[in-house]
C-alpha cells in the first residue's frame, strides 16, 4: 500500500480498487476502464448496449470488463451497478446539440449524476470521480480557465446540462463528500469503438474543408489516453474534495493550419472572418436549430468558444504525473482513424494518407515469403517445458548478446529475425527493453505479436506500447524511433497466414490459450 501525498501536503491512500465505470461505451469511459484496468484496479461497467462495450474494448485492446446493464437515469440501476464496488468514475452523458432535445439533455445529465452521488455517498465510496467539461465554467470574459472558476450561465443545451451537474457536484464537496470533479477541454485521439467525441466531429469537418474559420481564434484539446491516464491516477482514497483542471494544449487557427499542412502536404487557408461575423453565423444556425432537424457542432456558443477561448490550465495534470502528449501527435492519430472511419478521404488527408496505405498494403499481401535459414521447429516451442522456462531464460539471454555485441546484434537468423524494443513502461514510466520476434516490412515497419509463450495474459510491453506508442527498436544494430500501431482484427487476419509463415510458432501457440493475441505494426518516424 502507497501514501501518495496531496497538494498542500494532504495524505491519500493508494491500492488497487474495485471501480465502477459509467459511460464505458463511450469515449472517455472506455479509455478510462482500459486504463484502470492497466493500473491493475479491477472495473465493472455500466452500460445500456454490451455489444458496443465489447466492440470498444476490442477497438483498445483490452478485455472486456464485468459490466451491468442499466440507465444512469434509473436509480435502482445505479445502485445495482455499485453494489460491491469501492470507486466510481461516472463518465455517462447526455451529448447533443439539438436544441429540441435541450430538455431531455439538462433532465437526463443531471438525473443520472444525482442518482450516482447520492447512491455512492450512501456507500461511502471513495473518491467519486465526476467528469465535468470546460464547458461548465466557460464564459466569453473568463479568460484562463482554472478549477476554481465559477460556474457559467451558458444556454447551450449540453453547456447548460453540465453547468448545473457542476452546481450539484460542488454542493457535494461543500458537505465533505469525496468528490472529485475532472474538466476536460475539448477531447481527441483514438476512438473507442464507434465513439469518436464531439469534438473530432467539429475538427474533422474543418480538416476536410482545408479552410480554418478565422484567424483570431484557438481551441484547447487534450488527448483521450491522457485524460484517462489522469482519471486512473485519481481512484486514491482518502484525499477528500478535489478539482483538477484538464486543458491540455491550447491550439491557435494558425497554429492549427501549420499542424495540417505538415501533415497532410496540404495548403491549409485561413478565412478572412471576423470573430463578430462568425458569431452571428452562429446565432443564425441557432435559429434555424428551432424549426429545423439541424445536428451540427456550429453554434452561438460554439463560436464564442472559437473566438473568446483563452485556454485552460493544466497545472493539475503535472501534479498527478501526467505527461501531456505532443498536440501534433494527437491530432495525427485522430486523423487516421478518421479515414479509416471514411470521414477523411485520401485526398482530405494528403501524404498521411500514404501511411494508411502502406499497412493496409501490409496487410494485403506486402510481408513477402520468409527467407530460408536456420528454424527452432514449431513443436520444441510450443513444448510445455520450453514454455515454462522461456520467460525467464530467453529475454536475459537476448539482453546478454546484445550488450556483448555493443548493441550490434541479437542472436537470430535471417528466418527468424529478432528485434529489441525500447518502450517506456505503463506504471513505471522507465525504459524497458524487451527481445521480440518480428517481421520486417518493405517499408520499414515491422510487425510483432504478442504471444508471450502462449501465456493467458498479455505481455507487458503490450501495455507499454497502450499506453506509450512512442518507442525504438534496434534492428541488426540500428536504432530506429517508431510508432506503435495496434492493429484491427480485420487486419491481422488479412495477414496471419503470412506472420505464421515466418513464425509457425505463432500458430502453434492459438492453439494452447484462448487469449486473442494483440498484434502491433511498429511504424519508423
Amino acid at each position: 500500500m502507497q501514501k501518495c501525498a496531496a497538494p498542500g501536503g494532504e495524505m491519500g491512500t493508494w491500492r488497487t480498487m474495485k471501480v465502477l465505470v459509467t459511460g464505458a461505451t463511450g469515449l472517455v469511459g472506455a479509455h478510462t476502464t482500459a486504463a484502470l484496468r492497466e493500473a491493475g484496479h479491477e472495473v465493472v461497467a455500466f452500460v445500456r448496449d454490451p455489444a458496443r462495450l465489447e466492440r470498444a474494448m476490442e477497438s483498445l485492446g483490452t478485455p472486456v470488463p464485468d459490466h451491468v446493464v442499466g440507465d444512469m437515469t434509473n436509480r435502482a440501476d445505479v445502485e445495482r451497478a455499485l453494489d460491491g464496488v469501492e470507486a466510481v468514475v461516472h463518465c455517462a452523458a447526455i451529448v447533443s446539440l439539438d436544441h429540441r432535445r435541450a430538455t431531455e439533455t439538462m433532465e437526463g445529465n443531471l438525473a443520472g449524476l444525482t442518482n450516482v452521488l447520492e447512491a455512492a455517498t450512501e456507500r461511502a465510496l471513495d473518491p467519486i470521480i465526476h467528469t465535468s467539461s470546460t464547458s461548465a465554467l466557460f464564459t466569453p470574459e473568463a479568460g484562463v480557465l482554472t478549477s476554481d472558476h465559477p460556474v457559467s450561465n451558458s444556454t447551450d443545451a449540453y453547456g447548460a446540462s453540465k453547468a448545473a451537474c457542476e452546481v450539484l457536484a460542488r454542493d457535494y464537496q461543500e458537505r465533505g463528500a469525496p468528490v472529485t470533479i475532472t474538466y476536460p477541454s475539448g477531447i481527441l485521439g483514438p476512438p473507442a469503438g464507434e465513439a469518436f467525441g464531439e469534438t473530432a466531429e467539429g475538427v474533422s469537418v474543418a480538416v476536410a474543408a482545408g479552410v480554418m474559420p478565422l484567424r483570431r481564434g484557438a481551441l484547447s484539446w487534450i488527448d483521450v489516453r491522457d485524460l484517462a491516464a489522469a482519471n486512473a491516477a485519481l481512484v486514491e482514497s482518502g484525499r477528500g474534495p478535489r478539482r483538477v483542471m484538464c486543458g491540455g494544449h491550447l491550439v491557435t487557427m494558425e497554429r492549427l493550419a501549420e499542424m495540417l499542412q505538415s501533415l497532410t502536404g496540404r495548403r491549409i487557408r485561413i478565412a478572412p472572418v471576423s470573430p463578430p461575423v462568425l458569431r452571428g453565423i452562429g446565432s443564425g444556425l441557432d435559429t434555424l436549430r428551432a424549426v429545423l432537424p439541424l445536428n451540427t457542432p456550429f453554434s452561438r456558443e460554439a463560436m464564442d468558444l472559437l473566438t473568446f477561448w483563452a485556454g485552460a490550465t493544466s497545472e493539475d495534470l503535472d501534479e498527478l504525473g501526467i505527461e501531456l502528449r505532443p498536440a501534433q501527435d494527437t491530432l495525427r492519430d485522430s486523423m487516421l482513424s478518421w479515414h479509416r472511419a471514411g470521414m477523411l478521404n485520401d485526398r482530405q488527408m494528403g501524404t498521411l494518407a500514404s501511411s494508411t496505405a502502406r499497412s493496409e498494403g501490409s496487410a494485403s499481401g506486402g510481408v513477402g515469403t520468409p527467407p530460408k535459414g536456420i528454424r527452432v521447429p514449431a513443436r520444441v516451442l510450443a513444448s510445455e517445458s520450453f514454455r515454462k522456462a522461456a520467460p525467464k531464460v530467453v529475454p536475459a539471454f537476448h539482453r546478454a548478446v546484445l550488450k556483448l555485441s555493443g548493441g550490434r546484434t541479437l542472436l537470430s537468423t535471417g528466418a527468424n529475425p529478432m528485434l529489441m524494443l525500447t518502450a517506456t513502461g505503463a506504471k513505471s514510466g522507465e525504459p524497458r527493453q524487451t527481445p521480440l520476434a518480428a517481421v520486417p516490412l518493405d517499408d520499414g515497419s515491422f510487425i510483432v505479436v504478442g504471444s508471450n509463450f502462449a501465456s493467458d495474459k498479455h505481455p507487458a510491453w503490450t501495455a507499454n506500447l497502450l499506453a506509450h506508442p512512442e518507442a525504438t527498436v534496434n534492428f541488426r544494430g540500428r536504432e530506429t524511433p517508431v510508432r506503435a500501431r495496434l492493429m484491427d482484427d480485420e487486419e491481422v487476419d488479412a495477414l496471419w497466414d503470412e506472420l505464421v509463415a515466418w513464425y509457425p510458432n505463432w500458430s502453434e501457440y492459438t492453439g494452447i490459450t484462448e487469449r486473442k493475441f494483440r498484434v502491433f505494426s511498429l511504424e519508423p518516424k
